[in-house]
């Protein structure tokens, strides 16, 4: 989730926490992947994220606020969109 008024992409602590031995147990690449197209990874979001205020909303759990200038795009991440071939393209 992201907040348009303070920039900062909310991630819950447990999560992190579950993906970081994911990826570590599995050599896997774990991607974080934001409405804005924003990219963090798991250790990213570990590294660069604040604990955010305890909330009796919602489901209460422990959150990372992480301020969406910390974000890689998805551009870089993953490189640009490839349009597949058009037939017109080929003339």
């Amino acid at each position: 989730m992201t907040s348009r008024a303070t920039h900062r992409h909310a991630i819950e602590s447990a999560a992190v926490r579950a993906h970081l031995q994911l990826v570590a147990w599995t050599v896997l690449p774990l991607y974080y992947v934001f409405g804005s197209l924003d990219v963090l990874t798991p250790y990213d979001a570990l590294a660069a994220g604040q604990t955010g205020p305890h909330s009796i909303a919602g489901s209460g759990a422990p959150y990372l606020l992480v301020p969406t200038t910390r974000c890689r795009t998805f551009d870089s991440t993953f490189g640009p969109r490839r349009r597949p071939p058009v037939a017109s393209d080929a003339a």
